[in-house]
């Protein structure tokens, strides 16, 4: 098996682990036996079982949050772009929604949540990574502005770092909001952030 594979393989059995029970009784036994690899296999990957919890928890919900990742760059507009981006975090969305459906098909938000609660415990410097991704997302909106507003499509007096705040601010806020309801509804935060564009927007120009 590719080495790739057999990362994915354990990532996914040491995910399932500490989806479902707490890190604490999780041993490397339980991951041995899960992921069907030896413990030789299981270290070549990662030393500790903290070691491997933290890499677990890095791909699964900060890697694939990674703008490079999560949004098509390539678009011709500043609108195509937002409504791609929109388009970048529903599917990312779905995309792990499925992954927890599959290990944990009863109670998957139940145990999301648990997850997530372990987290300033045992990767209290998880802080330090989202934050990361959240000033390269605040750079990519930034680059992008600076970009529609050369082409004419953004009005020219905008401030650009306050515009592209704007736009991460309604993202995360939006996110935040919501997960305390049903979760993050991707169609009203296309409509909320193309509201935003809608005052951004370079005026038409006569003839």
């Amino acid at each position: 098996m590719h080495a790739d594979n057999r990362r994915e393989q354990l990532y996914r059995a040491a995910f399932k682990l500490f989806l479902t029970r707490h890190y604490e009784s999780v041993t490397i036994a339980d991951i041995e036996k899960e992921s069907g690899m030896t413990r030789g296999a299981v270290s070549y990957y990662s030393k500790t079982k903290l070691g491997l919890f933290k890499q677990v928890v890095k791909h699964y919900l900060i890697d694939k949050q990674n703008v490079r990742n999560k949004y098509d760059h390539n678009q011709p507009t500043f609108y195509d772009f937002i409504n791609a981006a929109v388009d970048g975090v529903r599917d990312t969305m779905a995309s792990m929604q499925r992954l927890i459906d599959e290990i944990m098909p009863q109670n998957a938000s139940h145990s999301y949540l648990f997850l997530l609660l372990q987290l300033k415990t045992y990767f209290p410097d998880l802080h330090d990574e989202y934050l990361k991704n959240r000033n390269n997302e605040l750079s990519m909106w930034n680059v992008k502005i600076i970009d529609a507003i050369a082409r004419g499509e953004l009005r020219s007096d905008l401030d650009v770092m306050t515009s592209a705040e704007q736009y991460v601010y309604l993202y995360y806020g939006e996110s935040f909001y919501e997960s305390m309801l049903s979760g993050l509804d991707t169609e009203h935060l296309r409509r909320v952030l193309l509201a935003l564009y809608g005052l951004m927007k370079a005026p038409e120009k006569a003839g």
